[in-house]
């Protein structure tokens, strides 16, 4: 209780240092937060267009394939290991397709169109990204394609931005935990130099460590545990503004509005991470200082 009473008393007497600590730390974690939503965004974006058949064979117009050749084109995509689902689309599921999408806006074109005049196909999609490259050769290598489709551009592109998003989160991510590493341990530090003569005086008198030690860690947990928690509300804020802006172009690959229970649990791990990080740099100024 005593150490607690301490604590306080010495956020008090520096209201400026403490207010400049939980707006860095805050800064750090409303990024970290973003980043972290950002990135399971893009990557749910990317499992749906990799579920998503990327790779489409058409073949001859009119004449179905045999089941001898549709088991034997797709024993060849199992045996690359990197194929998660092939479908076959028949010279009548295309007519029914075809029918099902366009009846309403041109029935008379509808009367002229049947199974005769358009190709069966084969869509399918790999377990990764990477992987569709090597399914797509393997269906240009068969003779029976007459086309294929192969969104290659969307994939990589996607694929890019993800890998820079990542790069670019956690270069940020990184500077301001160093900043925020920093601005604590000089805030700590400028305490521990005010009060070392203090600090020795006690030591004399046989204090324990925790004793010394104690005030500067709850301090740093103090500015860590604050400074998650407004980071979580900025960022949480953020999403809530950009939601209904997120399901227009969203709607139906990614489950929006995020569910509150994961929220929270990022931020019970956010706040923890506060208080290990602050706990750490007030254990770091306070050894430089308080050598044994």
């Amino acid at each position: 209780m005593k150490t607690i009473k301490t604590t306080l008393k010495q956020i008090r007497r520096t209201p400026y240092q403490a207010i400049l600590a939980i707006f860095i730390l805050s800064l750090t974690f409303s990024v970290v937060a973003i980043f972290l939503i950002i990135s399971v965004g893009f990557h749910l974006i990317l499992q749906y267009f990799s579920a998503s058949p990327q790779v489409i064979a058409f073949f001859e117009k009119g004449k179905d394939l045999s089941s001898q050749d549709l088991q034997r084109i797709q024993n060849k995509m199992e045996a690359t290991g990197k194929l998660a689902t092939f479908k076959y689309v028949s010279t009548k599921d295309a007519e029914q397709i075809y029918k099902q999408k366009f009846s309403k806006d041109d029935p008379l074109l509808n009367e002229l169109v049947d199974y005769k005049i358009l190709p069966p196909s084969i869509e399918i999609s790999a377990t990764e990204v990477s992987g569709l490259g090597e399914l797509k050769q393997v269906l240009q290598a068969e003779p029976l394609v007459q086309d294929l489709i192969f969104y290659e551009d969307i994939v990589n592109q996607l694929t890019k931005w993800i890998s820079n998003l990542r790069i670019l989160g956690i270069g940020m991510i990184a500077f301001l935990s160093f900043l925020s590493m920093l601005i604590l341990i000089v805030i700590i530090s400028l305490k521990v130099k005010n009060k070392k003569s203090e600090i020795e005086i006690t030591r004399l008198l046989g204090a324990s460590k925790w004793y010394i030690y104690g005030p500067f860690l709850l301090e740093g947990m103090f500015y860590g545990f604050w400074g998650a928690l407004f980071g979580w509300v900025l960022s949480y804020t953020a999403l809530q503004y950009a939601t209904p802006f997120l399901i227009t172009w969203l709607d139906g690959i990614i489950a929006l509005p995020i569910d509150n229970f994961y929220l929270l649990i990022l931020l019970l791990v956010m706040t923890c991470s506060g208080m290990v990080l602050g706990a750490f740099a007030s254990l770091f100024a306070v050894r430089r200082f308080l050598k044994d």
